[in-house]
């Protein structure tokens, strides 16, 4: 009997190393593999609105209640929380307003971190938009509870601390996690497991959650959920007493209206496969204007481009009010000075003889844009195409100094697009399709993240491409020898 138990231990010890010294799947696979696990993307994107109904139990403290959440895309999100004999905690969302209204701590909004945590915890179907909501992640190994192994993986979101969540190696389904929440008592570290996934119209959606949290225990059961159901908007509403503290905000404001934060972006642009250009831009918007104003340079083998600004400002509709573009090409100075009003562009054009008059007849939702580089005025378009069906849309962009040409829009629905981090979140694929003022057709593939921020461009024409920052193009394979 020795010598089978000795070949067995050591069979054991063999297929035990092989176990540990297999290389890790990417964290990327494994939150990709959840997705697949729980339903599909396709099935998570069928969905559109969740009402669930709960019940919850802090059982040291011996009270029960009972919850309701509704949820809309792309983030809406209200949750109703009733424990008899203690009161109501009502919390929800609303533009960039984050709100909590409880019996224990009265109204109030939040900010900071905790606010930034709360919008991603609304963030619709999170499961298919996690490239969006983590700047990093990554696989740090396996652990063993209870003689099932799982991946351990941290997620560091844009905003608050690293999240560290347990997948199930053989079901690929999310077991725990471990969070650092912050709140008005600071910082407080607490651990989530779930359980009892069931199917909800397609998706797997675990329907017991225990939160344990200092030396308290919260255990929320899932009862039911309605999907697609249909929320009245003034659900979101928040209360009288937010609304009160939103007001009350209001008056203690400056009069002079502050600029909102500036939205930054670097487009990095390929020419047949090898980097070419390069653009930085910011987006301002005060007093009811929003001004684009960017900057860049080119290599175009012997020509030097160097883009010193172009800058389009509009009224609140997106109709152009001024606009300006300076570059040199090689030794040659452009410039254009463009003021638009009454159906017309009065532009100051300079190509290097002194600047000359010239006006064109141009729409007053036109878009402003340049005949080449550089490509960041085309997020206006980015902020007004629908993104609903693929009916041909219909716009008018302005080249600055030349003409105003028909442009045409077609959105073609959403994409997974592969980059060198490895497949990005859906993005939203937009084509538009117009002929140059010297009359060359010319196609632009457009894709579209949820914040309508251009990630990706493609000119298939001149075999050009652009890439937003931290989207890297995927490398081109070397060829074969």
């Amino acid at each position: 009997m020795i010598r089978p138990t000795l070949a067995l231990c050591g069979a054991l010890t063999l297929a035990a190393a092989a176990q540990t010294t297999a290389p890790l799947p990417k964290a990327e696979a494994v939150l990709d593999r959840f997705i697949e696990v729980t339903g599909g993307r396709a099935a998570y994107e069928k969905r559109h609105s969740r009402v669930s109904h709960a019940t919850v139990d802090i059982a040291a403290a011996g009270i029960h209640g009972k919850m309701t959440t509704y949820a809309q895309e792309p983030n809406r999100n209200r949750g109703v929380l009733e424990f008899p004999g203690v009161g109501v905690i009502d919390s929800g969302n609303i533009g960039d307003v984050v709100w909590e209204n409880s019996a224990v701590m009265g109204p109030r909004l939040k900010s900071g971190i905790e606010k930034e945590e709360a919008f991603r915890d609304a963030v619709f179907n999170g499961p298919i938009h996690w490239r969006e909501m983590y700047t990093k992640v990554e696989n740090t190994g396996i652990e063993t509870v209870d003689g099932r192994a799982y991946y351990k993986l941290v997620l560091t979101p844009k905003a608050g601390k690293p999240i560290t969540e347990y997948y199930d190696k053989e079901t690929g389904l999310l077991s725990k996690a471990k969070v650092i929440r912050s709140t008005p008592m600071g910082d407080i570290p607490a651990e989530i497991t779930a359980a009892d996934y069931q199917s909800e119209s397609g998706v797997l959606e675990p329907h017991t959650m225990t939160t344990k949290l200092a030396s308290q225990e919260i255990r929320i059961h899932i009862e039911s959920v309605e999907v697609n159901a249909e929320i009245p908007k003034e659900r979101f509403d928040p209360p009288a007493e937010i609304e009160a503290l939103l007001k009350k905000a209001a008056k203690e404001q400056s009069p002079a209206p502050a600029a909102s934060p500036a939205p930054a972006g670097k487009f990095a642009i390929f020419l047949n496969g090898k980097p070419v250009a390069s653009e930085t831009w910011t987006v301002t918007k005060t007093d009811g204007k929003t001004q684009w104003l960017g900057s860049g340079s080119a290599n175009l083998g012997g020509l030097k481009i160097e883009i010193e600004e172009f800058r389009v400002i509009s009224d609140a509709q997106f109709q152009p009010l001024e606009a300006v573009a300076k570059a040199m090409l090689g030794q040659v100075k452009m410039a254009v000075h463009a003021t638009f009003a009454d159906g017309k562009a009065k532009c100051e054009v300079d190509q290097g003889q002194g600047p000359k008059p010239k006006e064109d007849a141009v729409h007053a939702d036109a878009i402003v844009i340049n005949s080449n580089l550089p490509l960041f005025p085309w997020h206006v378009l980015a902020e007004r195409v629908q993104l609903k069906d693929d009916a041909p849309q219909a716009f008018h962009a302005y080249v600055i100094g030349q003409a105003e040409v028909p442009l045409t829009a077609v959105y073609k629905g959403k994409e997974a697009v592969e980059f060198a981090g490895g497949k990005a979140e859906q993005l939203h694929h937009v084509n538009a399709a117009a002929t140059t003022p010297q009359g060359q057709p010319v196609t632009l593939d457009f894709w579209i993240d949820e914040a309508r921020r251009i990630v990706k461009i493609a000119v298939p024409s001149m075999k050009a491409e652009a890439y937003r920052e931290g989207y890297e193009p995927k490398p081109v394979p070397a060829p074969a020898k």
